[in-house]
């Protein structure tokens, strides 16, 4: 089981199974209902069995240079959950506002230095 969560004041959590984690959410450029919309587009491509981007803090795209956000894989019968932060300057692809799920980077279980990169798994049954 997945789920996110987004207050008025922008606290937000992120509930994986027994994982929780809190973050901020800016305001300055979606809302909240923004978010709650932008999470369920999220939450239909990975009932199409497509991996998806579930972004927890979004500024104007052209005024930052960072979005931050979960990147969720469908492995087999799991799905995969990684936080990620995007350096818009060093994505492979021009970010796309218009469904900013889709905007998800190849699924990567090490970095480049050959580190394990942190993951949070659940059943895709839990969609």
């Amino acid at each position: 089981m997945y789920r996110f969560q987004l207050a008025n004041s922008g606290k937000g959590q992120i509930q994986i199974d027994d994982f929780v984690e809190s973050f901020e959410s800016d305001f300055s450029f979606w809302s909240k209902s923004d978010y709650e919309a932008h999470w369920e587009q999220a939450s239909a491509a990975l009932l199409l069995g497509k991996s998806a981007l579930f972004i927890t803090s979004m500024s104007e795209p052209q005024n930052t240079n960072f979005i931050r956000a979960w990147a969720c894989y469908v492995i087999g019968a799991e799905l995969v959950f990684q936080e990620n932060i995007l350096f818009l300057d060093e994505l492979p692809f021009k970010f796309n506002v218009a469904a900013p799920h889709t905007n998800v980077l190849p699924y990567e279980s090490v970095t480049d230095e050959g580190y394990k990169i942190s993951e949070w798994r659940t059943g895709v049954e839990k969609i």
